[in-house]
């Protein structure tokens, strides 16, 4: 069975900032977003779908990917989809065919696209297909950083406990160090020693700044340390291993990919490696956990930045051994949209995989009737 067509809406939203005016070298949340909502079909109707691009910055160069690649793989089987991961893999970073960050990015839209087509044809939810089972998965909650103080993570954690969430992961931002360690404290203090915390400083550490907080972060029973400073220092990552016991958990950054994480198989830190279907699609996300599970290391599945990779997100992690936690990104309205079904949170704290065909949640049609400023075909 073949792909027959292509379609890509492309959709306008505005956003909400987020937080209190504070510096991200990952981007900002807030403003005009356009994003594309992506349409494949099979030789007797079905359609699987993706969103292409996430709550951040501008998506047309990604959409525009996704176009490119749209016409390569048109007519080809649904079923022999890791025939695209071998294509784009085996591309080469550095000549006049060379492959970007934006083809990733598109490969893992039409990649989660394919596999939800596969699951509505054979009337099976995708972690059926990856020889999962439908299990309850702790979530972490966690925003962008929003806060230049540690009371505002306090108040934040409130936030979070009142959730009924059991974890949290702090994005502490530029906060300098004395600050940042009085956040930690001041947060485990009001959370309890049960509740399992986290922290992300987006690779904006240097070796001092990590290690200072990083003590803190043994002296109050953190669960992992994530992406302290850049994350192809690996004379850097191997002292911070030898100085502290908070496991460190290796790395978020856009340009940490598939074949990147060969610097890291071969040592014992990190601890924790990091996928998303965000940047692997679902192929090379279970690919990557289980490299990771061969060095008995944890795969912690992050944000996919939209609803289609959040649920395949939670897929994935139903079909593994080696990923205890879901990323709950907040606030959620930055990446449920254009659908009918959300990603909620049970009285515990868990997210569950649908149990419908496919990843299991349906468009929102009347949603992107008024909200599409344009549609691409490709036949």
């Amino acid at each position: 069975m073949n792909i027959k067509k292509i379609e890509i809406d492309i959709v306008e939203r505005n956003l909400e900032f987020v937080g209190d005016n504070v510096f991200q070298s990952s981007g900002v949340t807030g403003g005009i977003v356009h994003q594309g909502i992506l349409r494949i079909f099979s030789e007797n109707g079905f359609e699987g779908n993706c969103i292409i691009g996430s709550h951040r910055g501008d998506n047309l160069s990604k959409i525009n990917s996704v176009k490119n690649l749209a016409n390569i793989i048109l007519g080809d089987s649904i079923f022999s989809s890791n025939n695209i991961w071998h294509m784009l893999i085996k591309r080469p970073k550095f000549s006049i065919n060379r492959f970007t960050i934006d083809d990733f990015s598109a490969f893992s839209s039409i990649d989660v696209a394919i596999w939800d087509l596969k699951g509505k044809i054979l009337n099976l939810p995708v972690y059926s297909l990856l020889g999962g089972e439908q299990k309850k998965i702790k979530a972490y909650g966690t925003y962008q950083p929003r806060h230049i103080d540690p009371d505002g993570y306090v108040q934040e954690s409130d936030e979070i406990k009142n959730l009924n969430l059991k974890a949290y992961k702090i994005h502490p931002g530029p906060m300098e160090t004395k600050k940042t360690i009085s956040m930690i404290e001041k947060v485990r203090k009001n959370l309890g020693k049960e509740f399992t915390l986290m922290i992300d400083p987006n690779n904006s550490y240097d070796l001092k700044k990590s290690l200072d907080v990083g003590e803190s972060l043994d002296e109050n029973n953190f669960f992992w340390f994530e992406d302290p400073i850049a994350w192809d220092d690996l004379t850097g990552i191997e002292k911070i291993f030898s100085k502290i016991k908070t496991p460190l958990a290796m790395s978020d950054q856009i340009d940490f990919n598939f074949k990147e994480l060969q610097k890291y198989i071969y040592h014992p830190f990190p601890q924790i490696i990091r996928g998303t279907s965000r940047k692997l699609g679902i192929t090379g996300l279970m690919k990557a956990c289980a490299i990771a599970e061969s060095k008995n290391k944890l795969c912690e599945i992050g944000t996919g930045g939209n609803i289609y990779f959040n649920m395949a997100n939670i897929h994935v992690t139903s079909s593994i051994n080696n990923c205890i936690f879901y990323e709950y990104w907040m606030p959620t309205s930055s990446a449920d949209f254009a659908t009918i079904e959300k990603i909620d949170l049970d009285s515990k704290g868990n997210v569950t995989a649908s149990e419908k065909p496919g990843l299991g949640i349906s468009l929102d049609e009347n949603w992107i009737k008024d909200n599409i400023v344009d549609r691409i075909k490709i036949f």
